[in-house]
Parts: C-alpha cells; structure tokens; sequence
C-alpha cells in the first residue's frame, strides 16, 4: 500500500505539471500609472495606482464588452468580472506589466478577500522604491506571498491534491539562482511563515524570494489545477523573465481562486448525446439487477434462506440451512453448488471452498451478503458520551468501520482517523493527544476506536492478511464507536445505519463462481482472491473500503494512515478471472483490479508469473476512484517475459463518474482517479485491448497509463466525454514519452484520441 500510495502521488505530479501552458515572451519596460476602471451598476469608480482608499465592493456579473478582453481566456474574462485590470492593459495585454499596475490588481483583490487587510498592504510595500526596471516574474511571486501573508493565506494546498508533486521534476538549484534578490519595494529579508496540516504546523523561511518559491511550488488555483506562473517544455518557470500583462493578470487570478473554496469544480452541460449514454448505462444496470438466472453446479446443490435452520441437510429449499456460519463450516465438494434465496439478507464474511459456485434461487432482488454486522438503527443502541450533547457512543464494541452509511446511500459518515505513535495523537492540534470531544468538528463525523489489539508497533489493527483467512482475527479488534449526530439520537434519526467495518465480503478459493448476489458495506474488499480461477457475473457491489491498512511509520514518519478497499482484487496467478454483468458503486479505490507484485530483479530467486485470459465486460461502474486498475508493477522485469499479463479485454463497460464518489470527496482522491488506471507500472502485456467502452467524466484523466509502447493496450471504438476543464489521458507518444493530454471541446481532442492513442474508431464528444 505504501509503494501504491506513492506511485499514486507520482501520478497525481504527472498528470499535474504536464497540463500546464507554455510560458510567455516578449518584454516592454514598465508605465508609471494605471487605472482601474470598474463598473458597479450603472456607476464608474476610477482609482490611481498609488491610491490605497476605494469604495468598490460589489461587482457586475455581465461579461466584459471590451472587444480586446472579450477574445481572451477564461481567467482574462474573470479577471475583468472581478475589476482587476487597468483600463490602459487592455489594449495590448503582451506588453509588460508595471509594478504600479500589479500594486493596484493586489489592492483590488485584497478587498474582495479582507477589505480589513487593505492598510497592512499600504505598509507592507514601499511603492516609492520600485526598481528601474521591468518588473519580473519573481517580483510577482514575491508580492503575492506578501499578500497571501497579509490575509492569512500562507497555507500550502497538500490536502492529497496539490502540492509537492513539482519537486519531482523542477530543478530547484536553477530556480533559485533566477531569483533576482532585487526586491527594495519590500522587507526582503525578513523570516516568513508558511503552514501546513491545516495550519497548524508552522515552516519559517528565510527571505521574500526562498519563501515565493517554497510557497509557489505548494499551492495552486483550485479550479484549474494551475500553479501561479506557467512554465515551458522543459518545466522552466523563467523567474528571472519579463512578466507581461497577461501573465500578472493569471498569476493573481489563479492566487484569488487558490483560496476561495476547497475542491476542484468539475461541471458539463448535458447534450442529447450524454441523455442517450446515460440512458444506455441505466438500462444495462436494470438488466443486471433484475436478472433471473442461477448457475448450474455439477455436484450437490446447498440451498440457504432466512427461514431455514442449520440442522437441516440443506439439500432443497424445503430444508434449506440458515446461516453463514453453517455454510463456511460445512464440508463441500468442488462441483458442489451454495444458493442463497433471493430477497434474504446475510451478514458476516463468507469463507469460499475450493471449485464452489455461489449463487441464488427463488425470486425477488438478489440474495445480500453484508459484512455489516448490523443495522445501528434503534434508540437503545447509542447514548451520549458524558459532558457532550451531540457525541453519540454505540452501544457496543466494533471492529473498525471505514465508513457509516446512513437509509441506504442517502447519507453517510466522515470518518476522523488520529495520528498513531505512542498513542493516538490530534488531528487538528498537532503533537497534542486525541480528545474525540473537540475532533469531531462536523455533523456526522465518527471515530471508531478499534484498539484491543495491537501490532508488533503498538498500534490498532493487524495486518490486511491477518483479517482475512477466516480465524476471526477482525472480530478480536473492537473497540468504541463515536458518531456526532447534532439531529439528536441517530437510532431514531435514522431507518437504517451499516457500518463498513474491516471484513471482506468474500475470502475466495480456488476455482470459484460468483452469480446473482448483492455483496455490500465493507471497509475492506469485497472479494478477495489469489492465484485462483474465478468467474464472477450479475453481481452487485455496493459501498466498499476506508478501513485502515497500517499506519505509515516507515514511510512518513509522522503516525498518518493508509485507507483501502475496493469491490475485487485478484492477485497472482491465473488462467481465468471473468467479471461480467456486474453493477459496481462508491468504492474507495478499485472496483475491479487485477495486480501483482515482485522484486527488484537481483534481490530474489524469479519465480514466473502468469495472469491470463481476464475479461471485464458488460459493467456498470459509477462514483468510483479507479474502475479498472492494473498495479501490475514488476520493477527491474520490464523485458523479462517471466511475469507478463496475456488476453486482457476491457469491453463494452460503462465507467461512469469516476472520483466522483465519497471516497474521492472523504479522502481527497480526486487527482488520482482514472477509469483506466495502469499507475506508472510496466503492466507488461500480450493481447491486451479496450474496446467498445464508455468514459463518461472523470475528475482526473480518463485513461492513464506509463507502459512502455510495446505493453500499451490497444483501444478501439471508446466513447470519450470529459469536462472542458478536465484530461483525457496520460499516455506515451510515438517517442516513448508519457504525457498529459487535455480534454478540450475542438477536433483537437479527436486528433489526440485518433493518432495519439489510436482509437481509430472512437466517438468522442466535444460539444
């Protein structure tokens, strides 16, 4: 998980940096005074740039008239709406910009975020002792990380989506020596101070221009997913260039949307053409969950309903067994069959046995196995926590829940996770010990205290292996339950509440068959298989993963937790793994995925690796982070064809709303999540194609992936539709280079998708 959640953060970098425009050019020396003329109604207010007194509070909504302007981007357009630009920018905006012109636009924007702000800014910069000379694209840097000081905004943008991901690739050494030092305007050589973890965690730097830098590189505008300044194709910020009009008017623009809200905007206007996907995706999903069919077994056929008993054979519906615990202790044969009385619900783990199909019989919606143990709804089951009137304790210990599901999906629990080292320490005051009174800041936060037993660490929670060879190892760790309900009792508030505790749904055998069953609410997996055959079809998967994986005391050093879980993971060898004409929804990482792992050629004997014939056809999946997720990452193997993936079909799916899900929303994935999701690992393949499938929004790309072009999948007859704002795919080119690829609404896009990806036949809908 480690490795994973690093190679995720090298993605998030990837897909980042490469969607950025090129730097601008030409340079011209500064004027001495601009204006800035702002309309307000029907009234004109007019300011100098040496004034710091204005009267402007409100602005027009109504897109600029300005013939120039109204030609120019978005953030051009934004900026005119929001009255930032001097009236005599407008007529040529490559001209340079004048340190009059960017004191005026910060003065405006400093207004419109903290007009209280606006004498502290007056003081901060000495516009008496601008230097003679044009102003560069440092100075703009330095000037914005005054302001952000100034209106308390020196915080990084790290909440899992931005930040750090620059300090991959950007050479620090010559960014560094492009800083001019030549900043007389302002106390250059003070100490500033940046924060981090939500502002508790202080960071002093030395000097106006380390701290721009340092600030630059770790925060960017939330909309558009753009640091300040644009950089060229070899990631060169050009600090110590010109910095034209255009330039300074994005640079503040992009400061402004930096800390105004708290989450990417990902919005498209439907067409008829989306009405006519999404009509075709609902109609697969009700052919799905209305289908009728049970599969055959060759041997004896177990029946189980919950009004059967478990001293009963089993051997008809008239006698069928009771529970699960009967099934996953009774002795079955391969060929053997275990069928589940539609309309019935089961709660626990089922353990598979070896070559057993699994299936339904009678009528009514699919058989349902929870790993809830169940439903929190009842008054009796939750009382206040003593000196609160909104922290609600369940009445009994819990395994660790990764998330609270409330009536079915209408809403659902943000789980609160402390740091971990030498005890459970604050999220919110760093260093300090957790104290759940003062953690659970929201309406329907919850804190699930799973500690009874601990690692060889001294931390809560064995390893993932531990909770899933059916000894019960997950029901050993329990412990407290707070949920803050600030509508008073829950159990009365709500008809239905599943805990998502830290049990798979399914431990799976070898040669198993999955048909017809409804498999939900797990913090963990839902089935869970290694080097195995197995065949999956007409199965629901609903409301997977969040539980905790292990605490990162390696690899961060700072107690932090790494969440997980997904609807189907597939390790190891295979001759056969088929998942079709299955409906998956709001998982936290994967709904179906197929991976494998080895060392480092040189550090271990080779034992060879085979996954083949895997199909994933005729699919629903929608709110989920990674549809289809390949972490086939074989390092130092990329030639050896010992571990290869052979007969690999992604068909005929619809992949629907990736990141769109809570997980996405609870742990801020959004960046990372990708229909198709092949990570930056070799996924060294034969035979591997995706055809005929629907892409349907993303809040990351569409498509990623690093293969070497020899492992590409071949992609052919795809329908692509994005958000204008949003990336089709990172993809290697012709020259074996990975790049990042933007959606944009013109033939562009349709040229990248036919000559690029090599979707010959694609649809692709750029209206």
């Amino acid at each position: 998980m480690l490795l994973k959640k690093f190679l995720c953060l090298l993605l998030v970098f990837a897909f980042t940096v490469m969607s950025l425009a090129s730097c601008a050019g030409n340079g011209e020396t500064q004027t001495s005074a601009d204006i800035i003329t702002t309309t307000i109604g029907t009234t004109s207010t007019t300011q100098a740039a040496a004034t710091t007194q204005t009267t402007v509070t409100t602005v027009t909504t109504e897109k600029p008239q300005d013939p120039v302007l109204s030609t120019q981007s978005e953030e051009v357009l934004t900026a005119q709406e929001l009255g930032l630009i001097p009236s005599n920018w407008a007529s040529d905006l490559t001209k340079s910009a004048s340190f009059g012109g960017f004191y005026t636009m910060m003065v405006r924007l400093i207004e419109l975020c903290d007009e209280s702000c606006a004498d502290e800014w007056e003081a901060a910069i000495d516009q008496k002792n601008y230097p003679a000379r044009a102003m560069l694209r440092d100075d703009a840097l330095v000037m914005i990380t005054i302001a952000a000081e100034i209106l308390g905004y020196n915080s990084y943008n790290i909440n899992g989506n931005y930040g750090f991901y620059l300090e991959n690739i950007i050479d620090f050494e010559k960014m560094f020596s492009d800083l001019s030092d030549d900043y007389p305007y302002c106390e250059a050589s003070r100490v500033f101070f940046m924060y981090r973890e939500n502002g508790t965690d202080k960071e002093s730097i030395l000097g106006a221009g380390a701290a721009a830098v340092y600030f630059f590189q770790r925060r960017m505008d939330l909309y558009t997913k753009k640091y300040f300044l644009d950089y060229d194709n070899n990631y060169d910020f050009k600090l110590s260039s010109r910095l034209t009009r255009e330039d300074a008017i994005k640079a503040v623009v992009r400061f402004y949307n930096s800390t105004i809200y708290n989450e990417p905007v990902y919005s498209r206007t439907p067409t008829e053409a989306d009405e006519n996907i999404l009509a075709g995706a609902e109609k697969l999903k009700q052919t799905i969950l209305n289908n009728t069919e049970s599969v055959p077994c060759t041997g004896k056929a177990y029946y189980v309903s919950n009004s059967g008993n478990d001293k009963n054979n089993g051997l008809s519906p008239e006698t069928a067994w009771k529970t699960l615990d009967k099934v996953n202790s009774a002795k079955l044969n391969r060929g053997d069959g275990v069928y589940f009385e539609r309309g019935g619900l089961w709660r626990g783990q089922l353990i598979a046995r070896d070559g057993v199909t699994y299936s339904a019989y009678g009528e009514g919606e699919k058989p349902k196995l929870y790993a809830s143990p169940e439903n929190g709804s009842g008054k009796e089951k939750w009382s206040l926590l003593e000196g609160t009137d909104n922290i609600w304790v369940y009445y009994k210990d819990m395994m660790d829940c990764g998330l609270l599901v409330f009536n079915e999906g209408e809403k659902w629990g943000a789980k609160v996770t402390p740091y971990y080292k030498n005890g459970y320490l604050s999220t919110i005051n760093k260093g300090q010990p957790f104290d759940v009174k003062s953690e659970l800041t929201e309406d329907l936060m919850f804190f699930s205290k799973a500690d009874s037993v601990l690692n060889e660490n001294g931390q809560p929670f064995l390893s993932s292996g531990d909770y899933n060879d059916g000894s019960g190892t997950a029901e050993l760790c329990v412990g407290k339950l707070y949920l803050r309900c600030d509508s008073g009792n829950p159990g009365e508030i709500f008809e239905s509440i599943e805990f998502m505790v830290r049990l798979d749904n399914v431990v799976c055998a070898k040669d198993n068959v999955f048909n017809n069953i409804c498999f939900k609410y797990t913090g963990g997996t839902g089935i869970v298989s290694y080097y195995t055959t197995c065949v999956i079809s007409f199965c629901e998967f609903g409301w997977m993963g969040g539980c905790i994986w292990g605490y990162d005391i390696n690899f961060m050093e700072d107690g932090t937790f790494s969440p997980g879980g997904g609807a189907l993971g597939m390790n190891g060898n295979t001759e056969l793994y088929s998942v079709t004409d299955c409906y998956f929804y709001q998982h936290l990482d994967a709904a179906l995925s197929h991976q494998a792992t080895a060392p480092v050629q040189g550090t271990g004997d080779v034992e060879p690796l085979r996954q083949r014939n895997i199909t994933y056809a005729r699919n629903v999946v929608e709110y989920t982070d990674m549809p289809v997720e390949i972490f086939y990452n074989l390092r130092g193997y990329l030639d050896d064809t010992t571990y290869m993936m052979e007969n690999v079909l992604v068909e005929d799916n619809y992949f629907l709303y990736t990141g769109y899900g809570w997980g996405s929303q609870l742990y801020k994935k959004s960046n990372f999540s990708s229909a198709y999701m092949g990570h930056w690992d070799p996924n060294a393949a034969k035979n591997f194609k995706i055809i005929n499938n629907v892409f349907y929004l993303s809040t990351g790309p569409l498509i990623t992936t690093a293969a070497n072009l020899e492992y590409l999948p071949v992609l052919d007859g795809n329908t692509y539709v994005q958000n204008e704002l949003g990336v089709l795919a990172i993809w290697r080119n012709d020259d074996n280079e990975v790049c990042t690829y933007p959606f944009e609404y013109s033939e562009k896009t349709v040229d990248i998708i036919k000559n690029i990806l090599k979707d010959k036949n694609a649809k692709v809908i750029i209206e």
